[in-house]
């Protein structure tokens, strides 16, 4: 009995520990942005949004997050949606569309899209500057 609760600690570690690196070596964040921001939510939440562009268009893309799931998964939709995107086009980003492309929020968490919107938004302003 207490091996196989050791055996299922060491897997479900190994597991998320294993998440962890994908998640991180494949949102490695962006080494020279061009434009960049850091919002906190009136949840707590901070989130950071990272934009190379290239040719007026959103080139490459990361994000961090110190909240729930939810959030970081709405920041990482966010900089997908500005790929290849103009400044303008950005603008047309909305927290709707956000909660959409990952499947949906539930009402206590639509904050989360908001923020991320907002965060999406600074960092164009502040390429923009």
């Amino acid at each position: 009995m207490l091996l196989n609760r050791i055996v299922g600690f060491v897997v479900i570690i190994t597991i998320i520990a294993g998440w962890f690196a994908i998640y991180y070596f494949r949102n490695s964040p962006v080494q020279n942005p061009n434009g960049k921001a850091r919002v906190t939510g009136t949840c707590g939440d901070t989130m950071e949004i990272f934009l190379e562009f290239s040719h007026n268009r959103v080139s490459d893309s990361s994000c961090w997050s110190n909240g729930c799931a939810y959030s970081l998964n709405c920041a990482y939709a966010a900089t997908n949606l500005a790929l290849g995107k103009s400044p303008e086009e950005i603008f047309n980003i909305d927290a709707d569309l956000v909660q959409r492309s990952i499947g949906g929020l539930p009402k206590d968490h639509m904050h989360c899209a908001n923020l991320a919107v907002d965060t999406l938004y600074s960092a164009v302003d502040d390429y923009m500057r």
